[in-house]
């Protein structure tokens, strides 16, 4: 009677060695694991890159589109906008940006529709040619990709330029009317 107990007792242990053996991974199958993870967090990451610049375009090309109509609204209600270029600096758009952003200081001044462009954008101005930037060409903004040598209004994809409103400055004192 007694080998039995023993017998069952070894079994027993053999057992819950058995348990915890199986229970666990070896060191080879959990490097496999952070290998396999490693190679598609590097593709996702990638994949993420392609659509962050996708949706960075996307905003610039809206933010051109927001200062276009804008220009196009002054010149229903006024007459066309037409302001010289300068390449040295950007003084021109930041020109054009406060005369689409101005609202006469009484309502019997304002002009119809005004402001054509929201007084809270206030765009810093940049000529690095890694950023984004919105370029005065005359008559027209037009957008500056990376890599595109110039000076304009830098795009800011964090909301950051929509802050407190400018100083009021009357449009006829910027364009000497």
């Amino acid at each position: 009677m007694t080998t039995t107990t023993k017998d069952s007792s070894r079994s027993a242990a053999s057992a819950l060695k058995r348990h915890w053996r199986a229970a666990g991974y070896s060191v080879s199958e959990l490097v496999i694991v952070i290998s396999i993870m490693g190679v598609l967090s590097g593709v996702t990451v990638g994949a993420f890159h392609q659509f962050l610049d996708g949706s960075k375009d996307a905003l610039a090309t809206a933010r051109l589109e927001m200062l276009n109509q804008a220009l196009h609204s002054f010149a229903q209600y006024n007459k066309e906008l037409v302001y010289t270029r300068q390449d040295r600096a950007a003084e021109d758009e930041r020109t054009v940006l406060r005369v689409l952003q101005y609202r006469g200081p009484t309502e019997d001044k304002a002009a119809i529709g005004s402001p054509y462009l929201d007084p809270m954008y206030n765009p810093l101005t940049s000529s690095a040619d890694t950023t984004y930037r919105l370029r005065w060409t005359g008559r027209l903004y037009e957008l500056l990709k990376p890599q595109t040598p110039g000076t304009g209004l830098l795009m800011n994809f964090e909301g950051t330029d929509f802050k407190g409103p400018p100083r009021p400055v009357d449009p006829a004192d910027m364009l000497g009317n």
